[in-house]
C-alpha cells in the first residue's frame, strides 16, 4: 500500500506565489507528475460518486409508482416521502466537513460508506410506515452524503491543487450526471424484473462490493504535518486528528468575509434562476406552445450541456488568475433567461435555451468548490463547502423552484415570474464582478489565534 505523500502547498492559482498558467496542452501534460496516491484517491472517488445519492435520486422517478400500489399510498404522499430525505440530507454537510477536517477523510469515508450500504439495503425491509421509511431514507441519504459529498472535494483538492476545477468537473460533477442517466435505465430494469426491494438491496450490496474496497484500499490524503511529538500516529488506540496545520482561514472567520457572503448568493439565484425554468419547464413551455415530448428533449439537452459547463469552467478556472472566470457563464445565464422570453414554438430557440441554462448549472457546481479553495485554503474546506453547498441546494434548488410555481399559480401566467428571475440574473452578473480577487498564499492565517490579518481584508469582513 502506498505511503501518502507530502501535502501540496495552499496557493491560489495566478496569484504572487503561484507559477504563471501553462499552455492547455501544458496544463494537461502536468496531470502526468501527480503521484500514484492521488491517481489511486481519485479513482475511489470517481467510484464513490457512481453510487452517491446525487446519482441515484435518478432512480427514484421509477420507485414512486411501485412503492405506492405496494402499500395503498397516493402518488403525491409517496412523493413526499422519497422527497424530503432528499432536501435535509444536505444539512449533514457541515457537521461531514467538520469531521473530514478534523479526522481526514479515510476516518469519515471507509466507515461512512459501511454504513451507507448497510442502510440502503435496510430499505428494503420496511413495511407499510410512512414515517419509518422516511426515517430510513434519510438516515441513508444522510450517510452518502457524509461519507461521499463530504470527502471527495477534499481530497481532489489537496491531491490536484494545479487542476482542482478539472478535478472536481470530471471526478465529480461529471461522474455523477453520466452515473445518473445510466442509473435511471438500470433501476428501471431492476424493479421491473425484481421489484423495488431487490433493487433497494442490490444498490446496497453494490455500494458494499464497489465504494467500500475503494475507500478502504485507496482513499488517503497527502500527509500534512509532520508526525512528531504528540500529533505521531500511536500503533494502537485513537487515530491523530488530521490535517490540523493546514493553511488557510477558519470557519468563523471565513463565514464573515464579504467574499463568502457574495460567493454563496452568486452561486445560490444562479442555480435558483436555472433550476425554476428547468424544474417547471413543462408548464412554462406548454404556455408558449411546446409539447411535453418535446419540452423533454430540451431537458435532456439541458443535462448534456451542463456536463460540458463542469468541464469547460474547470479548465477556465484552472487557467485564470481572477474569480472573474466566472463571469462568462453568468453572461450564459441572462442570455438563457432572455431566450425563453423568445422560445415561443420553434425547437432550436428551445433547445438554445436549454443549453445556455444548463451550462450555467454544470459551471455552478464546479465554480462553488474551486472559489472556496482559492479564497479559504484548506484548513475548514469541508466545512466551507458543506455549508456553501447545503444552501445552494435548499434555496437555489429547493425553495427557488417553488417560489416561481407559486408565483406563476397567483398570477396566472409565467410573465411577471420570468421577469423576476431575469432580473435576478442580472443582478448576480453584477455580483460576479464584484467578487473579491484571491489573496496572496502568504496572507492565509495558519493558527488559531483570532488576529486581524490582511488576508481577511484582501477578501473583505463583513
Amino acid at each position: 500500500m502506498s505511503t501518502p505523500q507530502s501535502h501540496p502547498e495552499f496557493t491560489p492559482p495566478g496569484q504572487p506565489g503561484a507559477p504563471a498558467p501553462a499552455s492547455l496542452r501544458e496544463s494537461l501534460s502536468a496531470l502526468r507528475g501527480y503521484p500514484t496516491p492521488a491517481w489511486k484517491a481519485a479513482i475511489a472517488c470517481v467510484l464513490a460518486m457512481v453510487l452517491s445519492p446525487p446519482a441515484l435520486v435518478t432512480a427514484v422517478t421509477f420507485l414512486i409508482d411501485p412503492v405506492a400500489k405496494d402499500f395503498g399510498w397516493s402518488h403525491s404522499e409517496t412523493l413526499s416521502i422519497f422527497n424530503i430525505p432528499t432536501v435535509a440530507a444536505p444539512f449533514v454537510l457541515p457537521l461531514a466537513g467538520r469531521l473530514v477536517d478534523r479526522w481526514g477523510a479515510r476516518a469519515v469515508a471507509v466507515p461512512g460508506t459501511a454504513l451507507y450500504a448497510l442502510s440502503t439495503a435496510s430499505v428494503s425491509l420496511v413495511g407499510a410506515n410512512g414515517v419509518v421509511l422516511m426515517m430510513v431514507l434519510l438516515v441513508s441519504t444522510a450517510l452518502g452524503y457524509t461519507s461521499i459529498l463530504g470527502v471527495v472535494y477534499k481530497v481532489v483538492s489537496e491531491w490536484f491543487p494545479r487542476h482542482r476545477g478539472l478535478g472536481y468537473s470530471l471526478l465529480i460533477g461529471a461522474t455523477s450526471s453520466l452515473a445518473g442517466a445510466a442509473l435511471s435505465p438500470l433501476s428501471q430494469l431492476s424493479i421491473d424484473h425484481f421489484g423495488w426491494r431487490a433493487t433497494y438491496l442490490l444498490i446496497g450490496v453494490c455500494i458494499l462490493l464497489i465504494v467500500f474496497p475503494a475507500q478502504y484500499f485507496l482513499m488517503y490524503e497527502p500527509v500534512s504535518a509532520p508526525l512528531t511529538g504528540a500529533t505521531a500516529v500511536p500503533s494502537k488506540g485513537k487515530i491523530r486528528p488530521a490535517h490540523k496545520e493546514l493553511p488557510g482561514l477558519p470557519l468563523g472567520r471565513a463565514l464573515r468575509t464579504r467574499a463568502w457572503w457574495y460567493m454563496v448568493l452568486v452561486l445560490t439565484v444562479a442555480a435558483g434562476v436555472a433550476m425554476s425554468v428547468r424544474l417547471n419547464a413543462v408548464s412554462l413551455f406548454g404556455e408558449q406552445g411546446y409539447s411535453a415530448t418535446e419540452v423533454s428533449l430540451s431537458v435532456s439537452v439541458m443535462l448534456v450541456a451542463s456536463i460540458g459547463g463542469q468541464i469547460l469552467a474547470g479548465v477556465v478556472l484552472d487557467r485564470s488568475r481572477t474569480p472573474r472566470a466566472f463571469v462568462p457563464f453568468m453572461v450564459c445565464l441572462v442570455l438563457g433567461m432572455v431566450m425563453v422570453f423568445a422560445a415561443t414554438g420553434d425547437m432550436w430557440a428551445l433547445f438554445l435555451t436549454m443549453a445556455l441554462l444548463g451550462v450555467v448549472t454544470g459551471a455552478e457546481s464546479t465554480t462553488g468548490p474551486y472559489l472556496v479553495g482559492c479564497y479559504f485554503g484548506m484548513r475548514a474546506f469541508a466545512q466551507i463547502q458543506g455549508i456553501t453547498l447545503g444552501v445552494v441546494s435548499l434555496v437555489g434548488i429547493g425553495v427557488f423552484p417553488v417560489l416561481a410555481q407559486g408565483a406563476a399559480e397567483s398570477t396566472g401566467g409565467y410573465t411577471a415570474t420570468l421577469i423576476v428571475l431575469t432580473a435576478g440574473s442580472l443582478i448576480v452578473l453584477a455580483l460576479s464582478l464584484l467578487l473579491p480577487r484571491y489573496p496572496n498564499p502568504d496572507e492565509s492565517p495558519d493558527t488559531d489565534e483570532p488576529e486581524a490579518s490582511r488576508a481577511d481584508e484582501r477578501i473583505g469582513n463583513v
